[in-house]
Parts: C-alpha cells; sequence; structure tokens
C-alpha cells in the first residue's frame, strides 16, 4: 500500500499540483517553499534539520519530490 501511494499516477499528479501551488504562494527560494508545504500539509513549521533536509531534496530532485514525501509521510496520512 506504501509502495503505491509513492508511485501512483495518482499521487505523482497530487504531487504536482500541490508543488505548482507552493510555487505560486512561495516564489522560487527552497527555504521559502519547504516552510509552506509543512505549515500546508503537517500544520506545523519544519525543524531545522527538516529544513535542512527538505531544502536539499528540492535542490537535487525539485519541489514536486518532496511534496510526494510528505504526502507518503505517517504525520500526513494520519493528520486529525
Amino acid at each position: 500500500q506504501a509502495l503505491n501511494l509513492f508511485n501512483s499516477n495518482f499521487m505523482q499528479q497530487q504531487a504536482e499540483l500541490f508543488a505548482k501551488r507552493i510555487e505560486k504562494e512561495a516564489g522560487d527560494e527552497a527555504k521559502r517553499q519547504v516552510v509552506l508545504v509543512y505549515e500546508i500539509a503537517l500544520l506545523r513549521d519544519p525543524t531545522s534539520e527538516e529544513l535542512t533536509d527538505a531544502t536539499r531534496l528540492i535542490e537535487s530532485h525539485g519541489l514536486p519530490s518532496l511534496c510526494r514525501a510528505i504526502f507518503n509521510t505517517n504525520e500526513f496520512l494520519f493528520l486529525q
């Protein structure tokens, strides 16, 4: 089930759409994008370690990859 969530066409499409929203609202700066992704998806700010790791992920693999990873965290899946 986890692999299906991570690799499905639907999740990839949703990650792309979420990334476009983030780019529109946060601009091109990766750190601002990370903060907004966490605020919207997880309802909290990223820790300093998360901010560093997520920024590196964006710089190496793009914002949609971060969005897809966030969608597959337990914290997102079980947000109450």
